[in-house]
């Protein structure tokens, strides 16, 4: 996939404007980004550390593709090693083949909002693992598991704002529990 031909619209995007942004320029002063300024911000960030290249770009995608794969395998980890693998091999599978390693913006989203559900269901661990009301000691762990979630999904937000659905759906499913 490093190799390969991506998409050369978002491939492009994701190249020209990061280096745009560092070079000064604006998203919607002077130049149309259509998503939340995180993914831009992320990417910029991470030109100025390793410079703008292609191969730069492919390896912060692989990054944003396999905090999903190993996020979903985290999450169905309770229901076993195999359960695990072949979610991950789902993943890798679903991830990979609709359009490489191009480092898009839904994708970081969806990176972050996989982390941030994983984060919460550990302070919900904390908080429900025995019949006993939860010590103090637990109740401060949960509480910083929990901002640490909402930070999680802030981030998702940044990087796409339409996630709000998802997010908001998973904040749900974190409250409601059992």
């Amino acid at each position: 996939l490093y190799l390969g031909t991506g998409s050369s619209m978002e491939e492009g995007f994701m190249l020209v404007f990061p280096e745009r942004l560092l070079a000064g320029d604006m998203p919607h002063k002077d130049f149309l980004h259509l998503y939340g300024p995180g993914s831009l911000w992320a990417l910029a960030g991470w030109y100025k550390l390793v410079g703008v290249s292609i191969t730069a770009e492919r390896v912060f995608g692989l990054a944003q593709l396999a905090g999903i794969v190993f996020g979903v395998m985290a999450l169905v980890w309770p229901w076993g090693r195999r359960v695990a693998t072949a979610a991950g091999i789902l993943g890798v599978l679903l991830t990979t083949t609709a359009i490489g390693l191009t480092a898009l913006a839904w994708d970081g989203a969806v990176a972050f909002i996989v982390a941030s559900v994983w984060v919460g269901l550990r302070a919900r661990r904390w908080l429900t693992d025995t019949d006993d009301p939860p010590t103090a000691a637990a109740l401060g762990r949960a509480d910083r598991l929990l901002v640490g979630s909402g930070v999680l999904a802030g981030l998702a937000l940044l990087f796409r704002p339409v996630a709000i659905v998802a997010v908001g759906l998973a904040t749900l499913s974190l409250i409601a529990g059992d």
